[in-house]
């Protein structure tokens, strides 16, 4: 048993803390380093691909799961696969693509944990077909704080199950997993990107979307004039029986490791107008499946200068205005984000601290500056003011109150948390930003 001294820190790196740190072998040492932890508690941490403080618990331990990546079997009737929680999204495609099986959600990235993801109760570029990633999981085993293993499921310790996925971690740490994939209609997808002019051709074009695609994003450009507020890119995707065309030759796959100074031109009007301008009124392209996934793997920005991620979920009937206004603003504002995305959900999430609502979920980023915090918080009230749902993912602003306003369901998440974990052994510097207010009322 063996834990040292590391500092960690989001993605973004706006959060970033002293921890002690184990990385258990097998599933059978979670609890004996379990009862090795302090008064700060524990996290789960997987790739550490959350922005902020999710997985940060500075003066506390933080176990990681990297080496719990064992898969232990694999049904090819069912779909069923059960592994444990360090497996990644993309080593799952990389075995099981060939063998005609998919994910149920596709995410930008495949560096994220199966574990990670059903804490986070990941969505993806397909979640108006087939919405979060625990519609599709089957049961876990979930370790609590004295070291019982139970296991979750839709019917079986239900609130347990709903409070563990999208909690975040602080209930239990997720042990094993049973997960259905899907059979995969294709081996190639129909990848069709088109400009659009404004905010409301953008909206007529996500309906057809929603009816007839596999896969929706859509690229916003965050300093379109008032007059063409919502200008972006459309991509969708479809299965599809025609053949890919064969490259004239092909180049090595590079991963491209690209500086703060990248994320700072994709931040400026100017590369945004090029970028809009450059991408053509529409293109079709033929690709393989596994080609189509994961692009933002092909290129890592380094800045240590941070990075917020603000992403937004609204309603059918709320999100067009809601996005309008807050495109509006940013525009106005000349806080231009250096990358904004929108995609399609399906229905209201199933999990307590679930965000995604049936409707549209907006994310954005932003080079870390002064004055940025304030107007972000901003957003937030505004996201409010529209019964808009911010996503616990990457946040690193949100408050109690906030929190208390957005999660309908926060109260049986509260209550599950004192059933399984009254002590707060599972704890980070996410948990007790967004809970020390209940906390101090509990004593």
């Amino acid at each position: 048993m063996h834990w040292y001294e590391i500092k960690l820190g989001g993605k973004g790196y706006t959060n970033s803390g002293l921890s002690q740190v184990c990385r258990p072998d097998r599933v059978s040492d979670i609890a004996k380093y379990l009862e090795q932890v302090g008064k700060n508690g524990v996290i789960a941490r997987g790739s550490g691909s959350s922005y902020a403080d999710q997985t940060v618990n500075a003066d506390g331990a933080v176990m990681m799961s990297g080496r719990l990546d064992c898969i232990r079997s694999f049904d090819e009737k069912t779909g069923e696969l059960i592994c444990e929680p360090g497996v990644t999204l993309k080593t799952i495609t990389e075995i099981f693509a060939p063998r005609g099986f998919m994910l149920s959600v596709v995410s930008g990235s495949g560096q994220h944990t199966l574990g990670a993801a059903i804490a986070a109760n990941m969505v993806g570029q397909n979640a108006h077909k087939r919405m979060s990633l625990a519609k599709y999981v089957n049961w876990i085993d979930v370790v609590l704080a004295d070291g019982e293993i139970v296991r979750a499921s839709h019917t079986e310790n239900e609130e347990l199950f709903k409070a563990v996925v999208g909690g975040q971690g602080l209930i239990g740490f997720i042990a094993l997993i049973s997960v259905t994939l899907l059979k995969r209609p294709e081996e190639n997808v129909l990848v069709e990107r088109r400009r659009i002019n404004n905010l409301n051709d953008l909206m007529e074009a996500l309906k057809s979307a929603r009816k007839n695609a596999d896969f929706c994003s859509v690229w916003l450009d965050t300093s379109a004039p008032a007059d063409s507020v919502g200008r972006s890119i459309l991509t969708t995707a479809s299965f599809t029986k025609e053949p890919c065309g064969e490259p004239l030759f092909s180049l090595p796959k590079i991963k491209w490791h690209l500086p703060h100074f990248a994320l700072y031109l994709a931040s400026l009007p100017v590369f945004k107008n090029l970028r809009y301008r450059l991408s053509g009124s529409i293109s079709k392209k033929v690709e393989p499946y596994e080609s189509f996934l994961y692009l933002s793997d092909k290129v890592k920005v380094l800045s240590q200068k941070g990075v917020y991620q603000l992403r937004i979920s609204f309603s059918e009937a709320e999100g067009p205005q809601a996005i309008r206004r807050i495109l509006t603003e940013l525009s106005q504002t000349r806080i231009s984000a250096c990358r904004a995305f929108l995609v399609l959900t399906k229905e209201d999430t199933l999990s307590y601290l679930g965000s995604a609502l049936r409707g549209y979920t907006i994310s954005l980023d932003f080079i870390r500056r002064r004055g940025l915090e304030d107007f972000l918080k901003h957003l937030i009230m505004v996201a409010g003011e529209h019964n808009g749902c911010v996503s616990l993912q990457n946040d690193a602003l949100l408050e109690p109150r906030h929190l208390f306003v957005m999660y309908k369901n926060l109260e049986k998440f509260i209550k599950v948390r004192e059933t399984y974990d009254p002590q707060r052994k599972f704890d980070s510097d996410f948990g007790r930003r967004l809970f020390l207010k209940e906390k101090k009322n509990e004593q």
